[in-house]
């Protein structure tokens, strides 16, 4: 059995006016579970997670309660 592959995602987190706040970095084996680690940030801003050029998801405050 081979151990799962990580992918590196950035979070990225926004003010109001769109200028970044945060530009987190964080490993994960899939895209669902960057989505989860994201979530279980609780950030209160909009947030993207990217992974390379690729735009994972794009989260709002409302769905991050801590």
């Amino acid at each position: 059995m081979s151990a799962p592959t990580f992918k590196t995602y950035r979070i990225y987190c926004f003010d109001g006016a769109r200028m970044s706040l945060t530009n987190d970095m964080i490993e994960a084996a899939s895209d669902e579970e960057a989505i989860a680690m994201a979530n279980r940030r609780g950030f209160a801003s909009k947030c993207e997670i990217w992974e390379g050029q690729r735009l994972v998801a794009e989260l709002d405050a409302e769905r991050r309660q801590a």
